[in-house]
This record gives structure tokens, sequence and C-alpha cells, in this order.
């Protein structure tokens, strides 16, 4: 890997610290090499010959949410998250992959054996765990409150194609992701019915391919290759209007991080350009045509009250901030209520929370504490991590339901439909 845009990058930082104040990692650990600048002149150090890669470099370079929050905040155009992917690209070679990462990055990967092997994740997570494993963790999270597995893959339920009633008004395809399809078909079926309501045709087809993100963030570029590669042959097609996702690191991958994986390998990166002007996060695409869903305008019920956390991967990776807030704004019987820190990233980072329980724990502990001060009693994002890292860590008193935005759509569109929709 040529890593002369690399340097080009570190060479820009000017020291002047203003990305410290906004990592939430340094705010937890007050080490000057668990903050961005700490970590730039550590690879610049490296780049420039003056140390080599170690364990205690990999730990400090992966003790980071990769939530971009330094990226914004700096003033020289520091991409760092740029700089630290491809210097974990160049720790992943040195000294290879964890293997528990390595097992489940190439069981995501592989389509066929992740379907196959449903059935047992099924009997694990929501039997044996259940059973015999009630009082343990993973990372800071009770086993009892992961996700359970969906009684079959969400796909599985369509032929590929979902039609409306009435006139077709045009016709997208939805990815919707390994955990939707594998963990969270509540909000598979909200997607599909708010689009079924502005008179689309749903392309899902049931052999998608994960995005491969968890992977290409973890500096891992050849297991999830064949999946990039399917993935851009597969959606960046002229008769879409859109390609609509309900994970925004799913979106974060399509719109950005195919692009800069294909740039480290040397490849084109045509048909991935298209692919990015085609990905909407499901939240952009609903926004625009808040106005068309047939929302009682009538209801005289007492009001919910709403809050929104901003998922790292949509409002930083994407730039995506008030399309979930017109929404919420637009919905009849809400209430919503911003949060303090809405955008600051939940503790979560992936893997982050596993790797590093103890720092995760003051984030998340900071985003719940925000969250109960709002007084709302639905929170809602859309990020599936951020929804497990959030209910995961909340206390059982917590009267707080945690939803995707699209989930709170549908709910009150189904309440009472009024008798025809608008034309």
């Amino acid at each position: 890997m040529d890593l002369q845009e690399t340097k080009d990058l570190v060479y820009r930082c000017n020291k002047c610290g203003l990305c410290i104040s906004a990592c939430p990692v340094y705010q937890q650990l007050l080490m000057e090499a668990a903050s961005p600048r700490g970590k730039v002149q550590l690879v610049k150090s490296y780049l420039e010959g003056g140390m080599e890669l170690s364990p205690r470099f990999k730990e400090i370079l992966l003790t980071c949410l990769l939530c971009e929050n330094c990226v914004v905040n700096c003033p020289s155009g520091v991409q760092h998250d740029h700089v630290f992917t491809d210097l974990r690209t160049e720790l992943v070679k040195t000294y290879g992959l964890n293997w528990k990462k390595r097992l489940i990055y190439k069981l995501l990967t592989n389509e066929k054996l992740l379907h196959s092997t449903s059935v047992l994740a099924r009997l694990g997570r929501n039997w044996l765990l259940e059973t015999f494993a009630k009082g343990m963790r993973l990372g800071n999270i009770p086993v009892e409150r992961l996700p359970r597995v969906n009684p079959k893959p969400f796909r599985d339920r369509f032929n590929g194609l979902v039609l409306p009633e009435g006139e077709v008004r045009g016709r997208v395809y939805y990815f919707t992701g390994c955990f939707t399809n594998y963990f969270a078909e509540e909000v598979g079926q909200a997607v599909v019915n708010v689009l079924k309501r502005l008179h689309l045709e749903i392309e899902i087809p049931s052999g998608q391919d994960c995005c491969g993100v968890a992977a290409i963030l973890s500096g891992e570029e050849e297991i999830p290759m064949k999946s990039v590669e399917k993935n851009i042959s597969t959606l960046a097609r002229e008769d879409l209007d859109a390609v609509l996702v309900d994970c925004a690191t799913c979106g974060a991958a399509f719109k950005k991080e195919y692009i800069a994986l294909l740039r480290r390998k040397g490849m084109d990166t045509s048909k991935a350009e298209i692919l990015k002007g085609k990905t909407l996060d499901v939240l952009e695409y609903v926004a625009e045509r808040i106005d068309l869903l047939p929302f009682r305008k009538d209801r005289n019920r007492p009001k919910i009250r709403v809050t929104y956390h901003d998922p790292c991967h949509l409002v930083r990776a994407q730039g995506v901030s008030q399309a979930p807030r017109k929404i919420l704004k637009a919905l009849p019987g809400v209430e919503f209520v911003e949060m303090k820190d809405a955008n600051v990233c939940c503790g979560g980072g992936g893997s982050f929370q596993f790797d590093f329980p103890d720092v995760s724990k003051g984030i998340t502990a900071n985003k719940i504490k925000n969250i109960r001060e709002t007084g709302a009693s639905i929170v809602v994002t859309g990020c599936p991590g951020c929804r497990v890292t959030i209910s995961g860590n909340m206390d059982e008193s917590d009267q707080i339901t945690v939803l995707h935005p699209i989930q709170l759509v549908d709910r009150l569109l189904s309440e009472e439909t009024p008798e025809k929709s608008p034309q």
C-alpha cells in the first residue's frame, strides 16, 4: 500500500489540539497518546522511520472509536479516520487479525454460510444464552439484553420484489444489511411498510452480501473484497432510483469506505462512485417525502416525548443530521426533545465496546445520562450498533424504549389509517 497520501494527511497537523476536547476517548483517559493529536504524531514518527510497529503502538492505535469527531473539528483538514485505518491495515499485515474477529468477518462476508448457520445461531442466542448464561456480560452488556436472532432471515419473507397497492411511483433497492436480516426483522418490516405507503416497488433480493465494513475498518482488506466487488456490481445500476439502507454503517460503507479501500489497493473506483451517488439512508429518502405519508392529523392521544441520537456513521461519515429531525418534528403526536450532545458517540464503536469495555462504559454512561435528562420515553437512532449499546446499558428501572426512527413512523401510520392517501 502506498502511504504517501497518509503522509500528506499527517503533515497537515499543526498540533493545535482542537481535536483533543472533541475526542470522547481522550475525555475518559486524559492521556496524550489517547488523543487524535498523539496518535497522528505516532503515525508520523513511524512513517518517517523514527519508530517501528509494536504491540504498544497497536494498542494505542486501536483505542479509537473512529467516530470522526476529530475530523470535523480539525481546522487543518486532517482526515484522522483515513490515517488510522491505513495504519490498522499495516498492523494487520504485521501482526495478523485476532482469530475471533477473523472468524466473524469470514462468516459475515460469506452469505451462504451465514444463512445456513442462522439456525444454530438462533438456538445458541435464543435458548442456550437465555438458559445457561444469565448474569454473564459481553463487554458491559448483559447477554440477555443482546438482540435475539430472527425466527428466519428477514429477506426470506420475500420473493425479491415487494409491490405497493395501486400506482407505482418509483423503484428502490432496499439493502437490509446483516443486522436487519438476522436480528432486527421489526426494523425491516417497518421500512417495507413505510416505503409501500410511498407507492414504491421495493427490490429485496435474498442473496445480498454483507457490506464488509467491520472488516475494512479493522484494517483487513482481503476478507471483505468479494463482498465489496459483488455489492458494487449489483447495486451500481442505472434502473434504480436509489439504494436505500436502514443502517448508518452500511451507508458509510457505500458512500465512503468502499472508495477509500479501493484507492488503498490502487483499484478503479468509478463504479463505487456510482454506488455512492445512488445510496441514501432511508431517513434521507423518507424526510423528503414525509408530507406524502397519510398520518392522522386529528390524533388526540397524549404526545409521546422522543429524543434522537446521531450515529457517528450518519452525522459525520455521511453528513446527515437534519433529515431524521425533520421526520420527528413532522410526526403527529410526537414531542421531539433535543438531547445534550446528541451527536457525540455512544461509546459502542463496533467491537470497541468489547475490546475496551472500561473506556466504552464511561462514554456510554454520559450518553444515557443525557437521554434520561430529556424525560423522553423513546430514543430513536438509525444505527443498529448504537441501539444495542444504548439499550444494553440502560438500567432495568429505565422506562425508555430504543427504536429505529422508521419504526416510530410505521407505528404512527398504523394507528388508524385515513380512508385514502393524499394524491
